[in-house]
């Protein structure tokens, strides 16, 4: 392979001892050595008198390491000051590497796939610009990264996969303004506490920066949290979203159910849902839910089909024989309101193939999206009402069956250039409470896909990037995870087994709480309206003193 001479800036040599292997230079292949590795370099355009790192052209067969590169200085007089995209890529027997202090750049995808590099990754203090991928897929580094204070942006996927990193922090004095998405994606290894307050001029954190990476807590500074505030207001200023407080939910224990059509008895029989309806027994459950010591509760006004167990006039006229004579959302909402407990409502407004006759009648079949996202809206709207002011908050589900934005593209028809009308919805669930809180299924994520809402999801979000009591988009933060049965609804006989140890549930559940996270816990629930004993005996046992 041809080779681009190196300039003679670049040909002052350092008398070394001979008592070690030492760096040289190769004046005429453009190029320095260190025994057998060889390293393509040219002068940098960007730092005066100093090297960029271009490829690793020649290394040892088997095992071999970098730990030299701190050397090159010392060794030639020539001073590395920027790595070169794809520097040492797919380097598998690349066991270990030092990073020399005066480098202030490192490119695209410099290390990626090093994954058998079990070094601890300790980034030049000097260093500026942290590109895209840059160690990404490198899954045995270790140690504790700390970001330096110069870096501005930590670049798309630039830490993903580096599930060895045992910990994340940021030197003093940083100007880190931005965290692009997936850049810790799978560092499952950071623990403990990221404290974001030395980044004063952070201004975002991506939705998915830290997705599969679960930290215990995150202290934000003053500084972003103002940042995120004034965004917040400013996309309410212009979408005229009336943005109700989050204060109650602020480490609140609730309890979720599913209990919708498809819901079977004990022996696994399902029936009639009207009769299903007139037969659920409101003091029993809600003095289940009082005895555990649920401050909320999520339940399903709508599932896989649109068959709200309430009154609703838009759905009469859309699919007449879909609604219930009694209003069990607000009996349920009143009399959990008269012990203290706070009512959320779930309602999925996807055109869900499962429900076939939904599906068309609604317009999402045929593709007559503006219809369709009217007729959600409407439903919403009239749910609303028929449920009144004791309904709290709002959980809508299924996002990716009417979006295109997010990463679960899920949608049965093309979606075009329509957009679903998000802020529509989130008013609409506010028509019988203006003070409802809105939330919109990220999807086991965290993209947000309107700023319509004031809490997050957090569907079966064991632990969550970033927790305590808001994430870095502003929104309450909120986990729902199901406590027995992973399908959600329960369709056969008998209840199943709780899904966590309380060894675990115990602490767990203090940690969330304290740092003013909502958690949810759903609890298999049977036709007759019955929750699983054996789930409400743990949850007393595993739950903290008010």
């Amino acid at each position: 392979m041809k080779r681009t001479p190196i300039l003679l800036a670049l040909s002052v040599l350092v008398p070394v001892s001979a008592a070690r292997a030492a760096w040289t230079v190769d004046k005429e292949r453009g190029s320095i050595h260190d025994g057998p590795i060889e390293i393509g370099v040219e002068p940098d355009p960007l730092h005066e008198g100093g090297i960029v790192l271009k490829k690793v052209w020649q290394a040892p067969k088997g095992d071999w390491s970098l730990d030299s590169l701190p050397r090159v200085e010392a060794d030639t007089g020539l001073r590395p000051t920027a790595i070169e995209g794809s520097f040492a890529a797919w380097h598998y027997g690349l066991r270990s590497f030092a990073l020399p202090d005066t480098v202030r750049s490192i490119g695209r995808a410099a290390f990626f796939s090093c994954e058998n590099a079990t070094n601890a990754l300790a980034l030049p203090s000097q260093l500026e610009e942290l590109g895209r991928a840059a160690f990404m897929g490198c899954k045995n580094l270790g140690g504790d990264l700390v970001i330096p204070s110069g870096v501005r942006v930590v670049g798309m996927e630039a830490f993903y996969g580096c599930a060895g990193l045992a910990g994340l922090s940021f030197a003093p004095g940083s100007r880190l303004e931005r965290i692009d998405t997936l850049a810790f994606k799978r560092c499952g290894g950071i623990r403990g506490t990221v404290d974001f307050s030395p980044c004063e001029a952070l201004e975002r954190i991506d939705p998915e920066a830290f997705v599969d990476c679960t930290p215990e807590r995150a202290v934000f500074g003053e500084p972003f949290k103002r940042r995120v505030a004034e965004a917040l207001r400013a996309a309410d200023a212009t979408n005229g979203y009336p943005r109700a407080s989050t204060d109650w939910l602020a480490g609140s224990f609730g309890i979720g159910v599913h209990w919708t059509t498809r819901t079977t008895d004990q022996d696994g029989r399902r029936g009639d849902f009207e009769k299903a309806v007139d037969a659920f027994d409101v003091p029993r459950f809600v003095a289940q839910l009082r005895d555990a010591g649920a401050r909320h509760v999520i339940f399903t006004s709508s599932w896989a089909d649109q068959h709200p167990p309430a009154p609703c006039p838009a759905l009469d006229r859309i699919l007449p024989g879909r609604t219930t004579r009694r209003n069990l959302l607000r009996e349920i909402a009143d009399a959990l309101a008269a012990e203290g407990i706070r009512t959320i409502l779930y309602y999925n407004q996807s055109g869900d193939r499962s429900d076939r006759e939904w599906a068309k009648a609604s317009g999402y079949a045929d593709g007559r999206l503006e219809t369709f996202g009217s007729n959600a809206v409407a439903i919403v709207r009239d749910l609303s009402l028929a449920a009144g002011p004791n309904v709290a908050g709002w959980w809508f589900d299924s996002p990716g069956m009417v979006s295109d934005a997010g990463p679960h593209r899920v949608a049965s028809v093309p979606l075009g250039d329509w957009k679903f009308p998000f802020r529509e919805m989130a008013l609409a669930a506010k028509a019988g409470n203006p003070d409802a809180l809105v939330s919109v299924n990220s999807q086991g994520g965290t993209f947000v896909y309107t700023p319509c809402q004031e809490y997050f999801s957090g569907e079966e979000l064991v632990d969550f990037p970033l927790c305590g009591r808001t994430n870095a988009q502003g929104m309450q933060m909120h986990l729902w995870l199901t406590a027995d049965n992973r399908d959600w609804v329960h369709q056969g006989r008998g209840f199943a087994s709780p899904r966590f140890k309380d060894d675990f549930l115990r602490p767990w559940l203090a940690r969330r709480l304290a740092d003013g996270c909502a958690v949810t816990l759903n609890v298999d629930v049977d036709r007759t309206g019955l929750l699983n004993p054996a789930t409400i005996e743990q949850i007393k046992r595993c739950l903290p003193a008010p």
